[in-house]
This record gives structure tokens, sequence and C-alpha cells, in this order.
């Protein structure tokens, strides 16, 4: 029977003395990573006995390495290929979809802890923390961590506050929830101003993102719905780095398809402008809509979203982003088709 536990509730659950593995979404962000190891700290914290590993599919993007690189917290962070070990119980932390999970897609027994809007998850698992009006997974973690006194370290709750600023969008999205959460970190001794430097601090790109950003811009397509530009493209890896620099030149919704040995992994985007003005969570419905559509599994947010499909191919795939944009908007147009359904081919 699937359960639905308050904070409380879920703190009592945690004191049961197991293994337990903390599993986020694939090339976790700060939002994702800052709840899993605060997570960790909270389990043991409530019994030393407690065993807890945290799992990174694919890794961690460039901004968590800065963070926890810069904040001096201990990494003890697997990827997928890195853990051997076994595990009572499986938490999976700000997902969305099974596709999010890398090789963990195939887990049946889980708990879940999330925030975002469209979750394909959230009906199969058997204890669930699940608050879609909250703007970060961080921002529940913080709500189990201050229930329990909030007495860890000023860089775990400054690594907090990143992850609630990161998935807020600096704010943004805040409502009065997210700023009481983060005034109680602050009061704790989390540090606001540093968290936000560590975001917004432009560092050095890797040469193998820098290929993949130079890849995308060179295979995109672009579509009109409506008013809003759609930018489409086909790239391997960075997804979500690749989606940024479309967004911030002026796509209003980019979509990254990225080649699998076994289906397409698709990625997506959108700029707030247009979540204000539609009132949807576009990301989530769009990603959601191409599982329901080709047999597969997504779902997201308002901004962002994922989705995975087997047995499509791109052509098939760009049939379903014209019927989810025409029925958005009532319009979808070629401006220029570009080379992203060649090299997804």
């Amino acid at each position: 029977m699937i359960q639905d536990l308050n904070i409380n509730e879920f703190l009592n659950f945690l004191k049961n003395p197991r293994k337990y593995c903390l599993i986020t979404h694939r090339n976790a962000d700060i939002d994702a990573l800052a709840s899993a190891l605060v997570l960790r700290e909270i389990i043991v914290r409530l019994n030393k006995l407690n065993e807890v590993y945290v799992i990174t599919p694919e890794g961690i993007d460039s901004i968590s390495k800065n963070f926890i690189v810069n904040l001096g917290i201990p990494y003890n962070i697997y990827d997928d290929s890195s853990f051997e070990g076994s595990c009572d119980t499986f938490i999976v932390i700000d997902s969305a979809s099974r596709e999010q999970l890398g090789c963990y897609s195939h887990i049946s027994d889980y708990v879940l802890i999330d925030h975002h809007v469209v979750n394909n998850l959230v009906d199969n698992a058997l204890i669930r923390l699940y608050d879609p009006s909250r703007k970060a997974t961080s921002e529940i973690v913080s709500l189990l961590l201050l229930t329990i006194g909030g007495d860890l370290g000023s860089e775990y709750l400054t690594l907090l506050i990143g992850g609630i600023l990161y998935d807020s969008r600096l704010l943004q999205l805040a409502d009065g929830t997210t700023f009481k959460i983060l005034s109680d970190l602050i009061m704790l001794g989390g540090n606001y101003d540093r968290a936000r430097s560590l975001l917004i601090r432009k560092s050095q790109i890797d040469y193998s993102e820098r290929v993949a950003r130079l890849k995308g811009m060179s295979r995109l397509g672009i579509y009109k719905s409506g008013k809003y530009l759609i930018a489409i493209t086909c790239v391997g890896a960075y997804e979500g780095n690749v989606l940024k620099v479309l967004i911030d030149n002026g796509a209003d919704v980019g979509i990254a398809v990225a080649c699998r040995d076994d289906g397409l992994r698709i990625t997506v985007r959108v700029s707030e402008d247009v979540v204000k003005e539609l009132g949807k969570p576009l990301g989530g419905l769009l990603a959601s809509y191409i599982a329901n559509n080709l047999s597969g599994s997504g779902g997201g947010h308002s901004l962002a979203g994922g989705s995975y499909v087997r047995g499509v191919t791109p052509k098939e795939l760009f049939s379903i982003f014209s019927k989810f944009f025409s029925s958005i908007t009532g319009d979808f147009k070629i401006i220029d088709n570009g080379r992203w359904i060649e090299e997804c081919s």
C-alpha cells in the first residue's frame, strides 16, 4: 500500500536501521545533490547503525562539482558504475521518471522525495514525501533538517541554500514558504551570499562540454509555434547546458535529443516567460506527452522535463513535437529544419 507521509512520519521511518541507497536523477544538479547529501547526514544522525550511500547516475554536473569543492564537503558519492554494494531501501530523490535513474530505472520498491509537478514515479512509490508546491526538493529536505534541529554545519546549510536558489531560478519562482525556509537556514549559519556567488560564478567550461555546445548549435532546427520559438537539436551529452545556451540566446523552448543504444533520450527546457504567459508546467507536460504517446517514460516541472522512448525514429518524434505544440498554440511551423533529425537517425 502506498503511503503519503508527513515530515515527522518520514523521520520516524528513517530511524529504522537499514542500508539506504539515495538515488538522484542523471547528471545530478545542485538541487538533487544537496538533497541527497543532506538527507544522508540526517539518516545517519537519526540512527548511527544506518548505512547510507549516495548514487548519482552519470555523475554530477559542473555546478554541483564547483559547490562541493568550494564548500569542502566530503565527496563520498558513487556513480552508477562505481557502486558495488547492496541496499535494503532505495530512496529516489528529485526525479520524475524512470529514465532519469540510469541503470536503476528497473527498481520496483522505492521511496520517493520530490517536487516535480509532472511525476511518473509518484503512483508506484511505496512511501512518498511529495510536494509539487515546493520550488525545489532541497526545500523538502530542509524541512526534514529543521524539524530535527538543523545543527548540521554551515557548509551543508549553504549547500541547501544553493539547491533552493538553483531550482527557484534565483528566487524568481519563490513563494512565502521558500523565503521562510531560506531565512531559517541562514539563521542557523547558512551563507546565502556564498551560495549565490557559487551559482553565478563563471567557471571554466570543460573541453567536452564546449564541443557539445558547438555540436548542439550546428545541428539546430528552428520552429515557430504561435509567437514562440522552438529550438531542437541532437547532442549526446551535456544536454541541459546546451539547452541553457539556446534559451539564453532567444529560444522559448529548447529540446535536445540524444541517441542511446536502445532508444532516444529527450531533454526539455522552457523559458520562464513562456511558463508565466501560458500558466502551464510546459516542460513536464511535454515530457509526459512524449512518454504517453510513444510508450516511454517522462516527467518534469514548469521549466524542465525529460523523457525516454524506445523503437522510435527522430521523424516520429518530430511528429509528436508538432502535435503537442499545435495543441498548445494552434500551429507549428518550420523555420529551418537544421540537421538534428539526420544526426539522430
